[in-house]
């Protein structure tokens, strides 16, 4: 597809959003909106409904603001200060009962201030915590003083072609509109401009609209499939959204107790899905690490950390989110059949940033500093950082790809995944992901000189020097 085909579901304009809660309120008084306890019993109540009914809390509207864009460079300009504000909408999602939403990045991109609407008629300013560009996602939490109603989160792997979905958003304004449809194809790719390419999306021909952007695509059982993200330009029916298989890596990544809590746990776990049984299993357990002094092991079954059952990866950093150093966090596990109940104390980051630039030296022949993103923003804007390299060791596989002195490594890709390296450890946990463990080079990403390139690190090279697990 070319870089004009498709467009993200967003608009810079509110749409009677007074009116609509005004309605909401009257209608909810006088009784007009009580379904479940009307049709509980009637025919009527079919399967959409009920899987509305039971995502729809879950799913916010997000209103927000920013300035035009200037056309001065000097930011204390006259024509600066008299820049209209433009009003943007989008949809999140609740994924933990503590406020944590998932969207799309581009919802909450260079926003001003953004506030998060609720089903009931409740609203909170909101702050963003995490983003990801290249996956289009980001984490925004309210601190709503309650618990909030989170969504059941799904699998995207067994989709079929034709399976009925839904979506709810917040469609040109109009908070909460729900539309059904089918799943139409997997595994599209769309180009939306040369610095945004979207892999590996649901199509499906469930209204999608401006304001949908960061809304839920669920399946018939109301479980969280896909993040709805871009619409055809032009077309009617052609919708796009996010697999929730590749959203929860992304958001187990930005939720990960490393970056919200400045703590390790070392779990390192697949989700797998037989008929109706999902299971969370640990697929490596670092040496030195946490999970490791607790007692797991590869093949231990996740099925509970602290006050969390756990379904998918996500639910390991939820579990371990308000875990602190000396209070250990109390694990359940499942080998070879029986339950095990263990405990999990977490280490802070500053005490593995030394052991991991030291296996970073040892793996790759790379000795790095962490730089900001101001090192690298003219390279990409969308850059967050990356590791400034400040020696190679020769004959290393970094050597051998010609990586140099003065380089910023800024991210890792194998196939269809990529990763950002803004921390030594992120490194670590790259070459310890099943995607690269399958594959044979992995790809680099640099900024030299102001300009982005990219090359081949041997991974034969790598784990014949040492074990990743060290």
């Amino acid at each position: 597809m070319g870089t004009n085909t498709v467009r993200l579901p967003e608009t810079r304009r509110r749409w009677g959003r007074r009116g609509v809660a005004i309605l909401f309120a009257v209608s909810a008084a006088a009784g007009w909106l009580q379904p479940r306890q009307a049709l509980a019993g009637s025919s009527r109540r079919s399967a959409v409904v009920a899987a509305v009914q039971k995502a729809q809390p879950s799913v916010v509207s997000i209103s927000s603001e920013k300035k035009a864009a200037s056309t001065s460079r000097w930011p204390f300009s006259a024509e600066e200060s008299q820049r209209p504000r433009i009003s943007g909408m989008g949809t999140g999602v609740i994924i933990d009962e503590r406020g944590y939403i998932l969207t799309n990045h581009h919802v909450v991109d260079k926003v001003q201030g953004i506030e998060v609407h609720l089903v009931d008629g409740t609203s909170y300013t909101a702050r963003v915590l995490q983003y990801d560009p290249q996956m289009d996602l980001a984490v925004v939490k309210v601190d709503a003083g309650r618990r909030l109603p989170a969504i059941v989160i799904g699998m995207s792997a067994d989709l079929m072609i034709g399976e009925s979905v839904i979506t709810i958003g917040n469609a040109f304004g109009y908070e909460n509109t729900v539309s059904t449809g089918i799943v139409s194809a997997l595994k599209r790719n769309v180009t939306l401009a040369d610095d945004q390419v979207y892999r590996n999306l649901i199509q499906t021909d469930a209204c999608i609209n401006p304001g949908n952007s960061g809304g839920p695509l669920i399946n018939i059982d109301g479980e969280l499939i896909g993040i709805n993200v871009a619409v055809r330009a032009g077309a009617q029916g052609i919708g796009f959204a996010l697999p929730i298989d590749d959203v929860k890596r992304s958001a187990a990544e930005m939720m990960s107790t490393r970056r919200l809590a400045a703590t390790w746990h070392g779990l390192v776990a697949t989700e797998s899905r037989e008929g109706e049984e999902r299971a969370v299993v640990l697929h490596e357990v670092p040496t030195g690490s946490p999970a490791e002094a607790a007692g797991l092991k590869p093949g231990d079954q996740l099925v509970r950390v602290g006050d969390w059952s756990v379904t998918n990866t996500i639910d390991i950093e939820r579990g371990l989110l308000e875990a602190v150093p000396g209070k250990p966090t109390h694990i359940k596990i499942r080998r070879a059949g029986q339950e095990k109940a263990l405990a999990l104390d977490v280490k802070p980051v500053s005490q593995i940033t030394a052991d991991a630039n030291d296996l970073v030296w040892r793996l790759l022949g790379l000795k790095t500093l962490p730089v900001s993103a101001e090192y690298v923003a003219a390279a990409s804007p969308q850059l967050r950082g990356g590791l400034y390299v400040q020696g190679v060791s020769p004959g290393s596989p970094s050597d051998n790809a010609r990586i140099q002195k003065g380089d910023i490594l800024v991210g890792l890709n194998a196939g269809d995944h990529n990763w950002e390296t803004i921390r030594p450890d992120n490194v670590l946990f790259i070459l310890r992901r099943p995607e690269v463990a399958q594959a044979q080079t992995l790809r680099f990403y640099i900024v030299r000189r102001n300009a982005l390139h990219n090359g081949f690190l041997s991974l034969a090279e790598i784990q014949a020097g040492e074990t990743l697990n060290r």
